[in-house]
């Protein structure tokens, strides 16, 4: 077990292509070789100290935390909009619906906890995860209007809380990745090996509403 502290841009790269190479073997059905694939992040634990800024949904649903004025639809319909990349740091975003089909598949090596609970998660959830977070906050008049609404890994929500994303320090933004989209192509296919290879994390349907979101045929 890995304990990781902090997380920058890097990390988010490293992050990304190593859950892309593996759905491109899971694709093909190959478990034990994106077992391997993984390897270079497996077993990581978050233990830093970023606060998770959203709200927490319904006691329901706990595997996807939400501003109370915006749907999962509409989450979905910015993430696709914004062609799953962060408004601030500019790096990809995988949703956090991909990643608990990872870790369903792998829950030894990419854990998850609903409640982001330190030392019980991967830190590929605040690396990658996107929010929809409202561009002028609540507390400065914001609505939950898709035009007010703005993709951001959990990380940079969490670091921007209630400021505009003006007001934040400057970064070096990564060259945009043209034809990035999440990994929702290969999503079906981690859910179908995660329903007979892995643990189940999420709640019942909790896929097949995400599938419809983005349009992806369930499986």
């Amino acid at each position: 077990m890995a304990a990781v502290l902090t997380i920058d841009l890097a990390d988010v790269d490293r992050y990304a292509d190593a859950l892309n190479a593996a759905a491109k073997t899971i694709v093909t059905g190959d478990v034990v070789e994106a077992r391997e694939v993984i390897g270079p992040i497996a077993f990581e634990r978050w233990e830093g100290r970023l606060r998770y800024a959203a709200k927490a949904g319904s006691s329901s649903d706990t595997v996807e935390r939400r501003a109370r004025d915006v749907t999962d639809r509409i989450r979905a319909q910015v993430f696709l909009r914004d062609e799953m990349a962060c408004t601030y740091c500019g790096g990809r975003c995988i949703p956090r619906n991909v990643l608990v089909a990872f870790s369903e598949l792998f829950p030894r090596e990419l854990p998850y906890h609903p409640n982001y609970r330190r030392g019980a998660i991967h830190p590929m959830y605040w690396a990658l995860a996107p929010e929809a977070d409202h561009t002028l906050a609540h507390a400065r008049g914001g609505t939950g209007d898709i035009a007010n609404l703005t993709t951001l890994h959990t990380m940079c929500n969490a670091r921007k809380s209630d400021s505009l994303l003006t007001e934040l320090p400057t970064v070096d933004r990564p060259e945009h990745v043209v034809g990035w989209d999440g990994l929702l192509d290969a999503y079906p296919s981690i859910v179908a090996l995660g329903n007979s290879h892995g643990r189940r994390h999420a709640a019942a349907g909790y896929h097949r509403r995400w599938l419809r979101h983005f349009s992806q045929e369930s499986v």
